[in-house]
């Protein structure tokens, strides 16, 4: 195997043309080298690539060879998965309640986005396009979208919600659904090692007879692959998100409709042709008449009486019909989750009439009547609730004086832009958005004032005179805000609100592709780049920077970089000295290096 997104891009291929094809010879490619070091190049880059699993290695522990023997350890049978290091993390709406989170090693994350990268290529080409979850070009704002879209057919809606999604997932029933379409035995036991490998909760250890831990690589795959039963089930047996034929829409609609619409048409032609403005008024009136009448005839309904959108464990069931029709398909749903031992949440699964507000993914949907009283649309809206959550969180972090000026900014500023970008898409936001920006900007003001010890208006006309405090334009807006200047760097309290957009243009790819990081060339890997080499000849001119006599020939690494054992160690280090590094003659180079380039002798 040469190249690793070719024989992903021939995986999905082979799954799109035979749905029913099982897959063997998978074992071989997880366990190849190039294989690993792409899976390995694709979470190095992670924030979470630094956080210690049970063993307390971090991304800086890990280099070529470690990831060579890694796939050793894996063809001879010898790798085993850790468990997961279990740490609770608040849950979403609650400051109270906390939700799981597993941290596996850093060697069976490698392990994990190997398995991925295998599997991920096969059952892509047979999840539905009502999925939104963890899948490449889709997300919240695209299951919103599609909500969006279809809300103002729908008569009732029903919030659903899973409980307990994660953790009570079957590995037997996960299992077998894997087995639909992966037959290589020894990729089916790495999956069950994975799943049975229990975690550690202040240091004890715990087994896991269900659910796929969360943080995991791979979860979000398997809870997928597992909630794919679901999604067969809305749109095979209960016929969701079936599109009307031509034939069918003819059939339903408005025969008077039709008829003004006709006559319309036929006056606009006559006075292109004629060139007769008196015909003008009638066209009008005519235009009226027609956006008062519907289009389709309420008797004759559409075909297809659900939609059905899901995001992870989250989703939303439109119904086209009355209230005891949307509370059977409540049933019927609760029926199928139960078939998969889950649990519908009675407490957040509703079933809403469409002029009242519905919950989905941190929005708030409500029909509004059209204003000529024919149809509804769907406004989104921000909840309060959100609002006060990102300004608590917000104040929260500017209560801390202690914290550096330029950290503070830095992460008020990333906290801002992206609620505001996550809300951009909602009905008329710019109000919430200035109410934020004033929030954050008192917050802020409050906390150099304390950090000064200071009053807000002393602080400000400091600032000013010393033009920390002056307009700012960005983003095609202009405000005044703080500003600070670190080195050549000028940094500003980014709280300019980002241009609203409609979520009608959010678009998102209907075919799955290869999204590979490539591997980086190895010449850099000994810590001497081109880059370093350069900037300390450039800063010598030439000349021996030690007895500035000789001609500069040789770049000195001021830190030793053979103490640097990790790849990621090297390279840091390495960025680092771009600005250390110093350029010497030969004769230099080789009094420092006490004669020799090999080890320093201890002093």
């Amino acid at each position: 195997m040469n190249n690793v997104a070719a024989e992903m891009e021939h995986l999905h291929k082979l799954a799109k043309g035979n749905p029913s094809k099982r897959f063997t010879r998978l074992w071989g490619l997880i366990t190849n080298p190039l294989w690993l070091a792409h899976a390995w190049e694709q979470i190095r880059r992670n924030r979470g690539a630094q956080t210690p699993g049970v063993n307390r290695l971090t991304a800086e522990d890990v280099d070529m060879v470690s990831v060579m023997k890694l796939a050793e350890r894996l063809k001879t049978g010898h790798y085993r998965p850790l468990p997961v290091k279990r740490v609770y993390i608040p849950k979403a709406g609650s400051k109270t309640k906390t939700r799981p989170l597993g941290i596996p090693s850093i060697e069976d994350r490698i392990v994990q986005q190997a398995l991925r990268m295998a599997l991920e290529p096969i059952f892509e080409a047979d999840f539905l396009s009502c999925s939104h979850g963890f899948r490449q070009g889709r997300s919240t704002h695209t299951a919103l979208r599609d909500v969006v879209r279809t809300y103002p057919s729908a008569s009732y809606i029903i919030e659903g919600d899973i409980e307990g999604f994660y953790d009570n997932i079957s590995h037997a029933k996960l299992m077998t659904c894997i087995q639909e379409r992966i037959a290589d035995g020894k990729i089916l036991g790495l999956i069950r090692k994975f799943l049975n490998a229990g975690y550690l909760e202040e240091w004890t250890f715990h087994r896991t007879f269900s659910g796929v831990p969360q943080g995991g690589i791979v979860s979000p795959l398997m809870s997928n692959v597992f909630a794919h039963q679901l999604d067969k089930f809305m749109i095979e047996e209960l016929r969701a998100n079936r599109v009307q034929t031509r034939e069918q829409q003819r059939r339903r609609s408005n025969p008077e409709y039709r008829r003004i619409d006709s006559r319309l048409q036929y006056l606009r032609r006559k006075r292109e042709r004629t060139g007769d403005a008196s015909l003008t008024e009638a066209i009008v009136e005519i235009e009226k008449r027609r956006a008062n009448e519907p289009y389709f005839l309420k008797d004759r309904k559409h075909p297809g009486k659900l939609k059905y959108y899901r995001y992870a464990d989250d989703f939303v069931i439109l119904v086209y019909g009355t209230k005891q029709e949307a509370l059977d398909t409540k049933r019927k749903v609760a029926g199928k989750l139960l078939g998969m031992n889950l649990k519908l949440s009675e407490e957040k699964t509703k079933v809403t009439h469409w002029d009242e507000p519905v919950r989905f993914l941190g929005y708030e949907i409500r029909g509004i009547p059209k204003r000529n009283g024919v149809g509804i649309w769907a406004r989104l809206s921000i909840p309060q609730d959100r609002l006060a959550r990102i300004l608590a969180a917000i104040r929260e972090n500017c209560g801390f004086h202690q914290i550096p000026e330029a950290d503070l900014m830095q992460q008020v500023g990333a906290q801002f832009r992206g609620w505001c970008n996550y809300y951009r898409y909602a009905t008329s936001p710019q109000r919430a958005f200035s109410r934020l920006a004033s929030e954050t900007w008192w917050a802020y003001a409050h906390y150099l004032a304390r950090k000064h010890r200071c009053s807000i208006r002393r602080l400000l006309q400091g600032k000013t005179q010393a033009g920390g405090y002056e307009a700012v334009a960005a983003k095609g807006r202009r405000r005044k805000t703080f500003r600070l200047r670190i080195g050549d760097r000028d940094l500003f309290l980014d709280i300019l609100a980002p241009k609203t957009a409609s979520i009608h243009q959010v678009s998102c790819h209907q075919n799955w592709t290869v999204d590979l990081m490539p591997l980086k060339p190895t010449n850099w890997q000994s810590g001497r780049s081109l880059a370093t080499r350069l900037a300390a000849l450039d800063r010598a001119n030439g000349v021996c920077e030690r007895c500035h006599e000789n001609h500069a020939v040789k770049v000195h690494h001021t830190a030793p970089l053979r103490k640097k054992r990790s790849l990621i160690a090297r390279v840091k280090s390495d960025q680092s000295q771009h600005t250390t590094a110093i350029a010497l003659c030969e004769t230099c180079h080789l009094q420092i290096h006490q004669g020799n380039y090999g080890p320093r002798k201890p002093r």
